[in-house]
């Protein structure tokens, strides 16, 4: 199963639509909806990339570095 916090689920989903708009030749309403859809579900696995990105920033402790450019030690959080 899937996460629902997994972005390539709705990319997955995102593309799933975009070939169910290009199948529809009958009826522009239900091609712009699928496409519309297309857009939602790339907008959500955006929101969940950036999300992911700042809580691994979030996450990450800052290194001390000496004169020389060499990492010293991490630095505890205060």
């Amino acid at each position: 199963m899937t996460s629902l916090r997994d972005p390539r689920r709705y990319r997955e989903q995102a593309a799933y639509f975009r070939e169910l708009a290009a199948t529809i030749t009958d009826s522009r309403e239900l091609r712009d909806s699928y496409l519309a859809l297309s857009l939602e579900y790339e907008r959500l696995a955006r929101i969940l990339e950036k999300s992911a990105a700042s809580t691994v920033g979030e996450t990450e402790q800052p290194s001390v570095y000496v004169g020389d450019g060499r990492q010293a030690r991490s630095a505890e959080p205060g």
